[in-house]
C-alpha cells in the first residue's frame, strides 16, 4: 500500500459573490431535504407503539427500595438518566456527556 501525498488546501477556494450565492442556494435545497427526512423520521418515532411498564417495578431510592410509581410523586412525567459516574474521582474526570447534561438540568418544575 502506498501513501498518497495530500496537496489540497484545507481552506475552500475563494470565489465571487454570485458563485457563492449559487452554491449556498444548492446547499440549502439539500439541507431542506435533510430536515424533511429528519422530521419524518421523528414523526415515525412518535408514532411507535408504547409498552406498559409495571408501576410496582422496584427501584432503589435514597432510602432503599421504592416502587416506580412512588418516584413520580404525583407528577405525570419522570426524567431518568443513567450516569457513568466513577466513585472517588472528581467531576472533571467523569463522563463528559453525563456531567454536561446534569449541569444544564438544575431545576424542573
Amino acid at each position: 500500500m502506498t501513501e498518497e501525498k495530500v496537496t489540497a488546501s484545507p481552506l475552500p477556494q475563494i470565489t465571487d459573490r454570485l458563485t457563492w450565492q449559487a452554491k449556498i442556494d444548492e446547499l440549502r435545497v439539500k439541507e431542506k431535504a435533510h430536515t424533511r427526512v429528519g422530521d419524518a423520521l421523528a414523526a415515525e418515532r412518535r408514532r411507535l407503539p408504547m409498552v406498559e411498564v409495571d408501576p410496582q417495578t422496584p427501584l432503589i431510592g435514597a432510602d432503599g427500595p421504592v416502587p416506580l410509581i412512588d418516584v413520580f410523586d404525583g407528577r405525570s412525567q419522570l426524567i431518568a438518566y443513567f450516569h457513568m459516574w466513577h466513585t472517588g474521582r472528581p467531576a472533571a474526570e467523569q463522563c463528559e456527556g453525563c456531567t454536561f447534561n446534569t449541569s444544564h438540568v438544575t431545576e424542573l418544575g
